[in-house]
């Protein structure tokens, strides 16, 4: 190549010499004769790449000023006290390592100039466009948010959740109710049996004078299928059987002898044939203390099974990290299950043997976003396909076979709903032939915000009565319609863990004044007001304005529930009995 001929670079080609600013190196200071001497080097050769180098190490560790150049044969230049500007790592000199790599040649990466169609369709890649990472598989891509574009890549799509796939059929529903009747309105007001039927002022309820009580807070109760056991639920980890029959006498009384830790029993149902009794509530540890909770540290929380006859716990069922709220036992296309709700959000169905302790599987409800799980109530002439939960301030519809949520009524009340029930309401409405569809009645009651006091709300606590209309066609949905609302300016019921019932014509709701409000459900007036649940009377007790004798404290009322064919109502509280009444005669 001649002197004067221009290089060309990627078909551009330089600016003419003379645009550039050239420096013109300074003359030598030595003598012209010094310099003739000194052989001429090219710039190429071995020689000048080794001075070059030489020189770059020493000024970069500050031994030589920027002007002058290494001489090659001292091989011990000073060391440099200032390590921050060195080029070795480890001891290895950087700039070798670079020289190393200059010499290696290109890599030769066909792949690198390919264009994206030519890459999908190489064998590197698989037919949906994943790399393949080893011996047939395909390698984790990270997930794109739906709608995103990048090019030769296909956005991310969500997997399909079950509830987009389920449809409701009417028809497979009124198919499965014909084949496993239930018994819902078996008992009510109007039956031939000698249920309470009317409790207001003339004709009011009479208490009897049966000793029924614990060491602690009753905090709820069940009556075996025929009537004859009432099972009471302390926490004081024991359950006791009285017997109905036979003057409310004390039969049994129910105790896992080997558990270590603090038991408190909170509900529970007779299986049907009487023999056993399954049970829920809350297990703490002995030696361990909770500030957050003020009380010991809960641990997981089992179901327990006891055999009535012997008394003994016959059977244990672990799956909930927190106390158990409500157990129902029951029978759905002729196999046993127990469900239970938990205040750690879950609602577990247990599928058990024939003999109703031996467990063969269990399966949560597919929820997810429920954070306390309250009471359960199954709704009527279904076949126990679907039932209903109190969920946090919530009413909350599942598929109990498919084990989904189906639906979610919101906010019923301000702070949580911690019961539901359905019934069958006497004094409905007679249908005028406009609405056809089948519907079931629903009665709920809430928590309100406390914001005056504990357990005190600016607003008066109400109880719900609710519609719940099927789906007529297929893939249709569930609606929940208010019908009425009862409350009082007295009525006060913002209690943990509280219920309510019905027998088809009154609504019955607990305070926390031990009492109990009845609501007339047809005209939604209140009609009476049970107070029997007055707490422990304590002599000298301090009061704000010095001694007061005699002092009673209101204890607040947990459970009430009608004998479905004797004409007893039952109560208990936080004072640990239980009032048992009957109508005046």
């Amino acid at each position: 190549m001649s002197e004067n001929e221009m290089i060309v670079v990627d078909g551009d080609s330089p600016p003419p010499l003379t645009n550039l600013s050239i420096k013109t190196p300074e003359p030598p200071t030595a003598s012209d004769e010094t310099m003739s001497l000194l052989p001429t080097l090219d710039p190429q050769s071995k020689m000048a790449q080794i001075i070059s180098k030489e020189t770059r190490k020493l000024r970069k560790r500050k031994v030589l000023p920027r002007d002058e150049v290494s001489d090659v044969n001292d091989d011990t230049p000073p060391n440099s006290t200032d390590n921050s500007s060195s080029d070795e790592i480890d001891e290895v000199d950087t700039d070798d390592m670079l020289d190393t790599a200059d010499l290696l040649p290109p890599l030769r990466n066909k792949r690198a100039n390919m264009t994206t169609a030519q890459l999908l369709n190489s064998a590197a890649f698989s037919k949906n466009g994943k790399r393949r990472r080893g011996r047939g598989r395909v390698a984790k891509t990270k997930k794109k948010v739906l709608g995103t574009k990048r090019r030769g890549r296909q956005p991310y799509i969500p997997p399909r959740r079950r509830i987009d796939d389920y449809v409701y059929d009417p028809e497979a529903v009124d198919h499965l109710a014909k084949l496993y009747p239930d018994t819902y309105w078996r008992f009510h007001a109007d039956t031939e049996y000698a249920m309470l039927d009317v409790i207001n002022e003339d004709h009011p309820l009479t208490m009897l004078g049966y000793h029924i009580s614990d060491q602690a807070a009753i905090v709820g109760m069940t009556l075996s299928p025929d009537g004859t056991l009432l099972a009471t639920f302390s926490s004081v980890g024991a359950i006791k059987l009285w017997d109905v029959t036979d003057e409310f006498k004390m039969v049994r009384r129910l105790r896992d002898a080997g558990e270590k830790n603090i038991e408190e029993y909170y509900c529970g149902q007779f299986v049907e044939n009487q023999e056993l009794l399954v049970t829920g509530g809350k297990l703490k540890d002995r030696f361990r203390w909770s500030a957050q909770d003020e009380d010991n540290h809960i641990l997981p929380c089992p179901v327990k099974i006891f055999n009535i006859e012997s008394g003994q716990r016959v059977s244990q069922l672990e799956g909930h990290a927190e106390e158990i709220l409500c157990i129902k036992a029951l029978k759905f296309k002729g196999k046993n299950y127990y469900i239970t709700t938990s205040q750690d959000g879950y609602i577990i169905k247990w599928h058990m043997d024939e003999d109703w302790t031996t467990l063969t599987g269990s399966t949560k409800m597919e929820d997810g976003i429920t954070c306390m799980a309250f009471t359960i109530s199954f709704l009527p002439n279904t076949g126990n396909k679907f039932f209903v939960s109190a969920c946090d301030g919530h009413l909350r519809l599942y598929d109990f076979e498919e084990a989904l949520l189906l639906q979610t009524f919101e906010d019923m009340y301000s702070s949580y709903c911690d019961c539901g029930k359905f019934v069958r309401w006497l004094d409905a409405p007679a249908e005028d032939g406009s609405d056809d569809q089948r519907h079931a009645y629903f009665i709920s009651r809430g928590a309100e915000m406390c914001d005056i006091g504990e357990g005190i709300s600016s607003i008066p606590n109400t109880c719900t009565l609710h519609k719940l209309t099927f789906p007529s066609s297929r893939g249709g949905k569930f609606q929940l319609d208010q019908v009425k609302r009862f409350t009082h300016e007295d009525y006060h019921a913002n209690s943990w863990l509280v219920k309510i019932t019905s027998n088809g014509r009154y609504l019955l709701a607990p305070t926390i004044y031990g009492q109990i409000f009845v609501f007339n459900m047809s005209s939604g007036q209140l009609t009476a007001i049970l107070k029997e649940h007055e707490g422990i009377r304590k002599e000298g007790e301090m009061g704000i304005v010095g001694i007061v004798l005699n002092c009673t404290k209101d204890m607040e009322v947990r459970d009430v529930i009608f004998h479905p064919y004797r004409p007893l109502l039952f109560s208990c509280g936080d004072d640990g009995s239980v009032k048992i009444y009957t109508a005046k005669v």
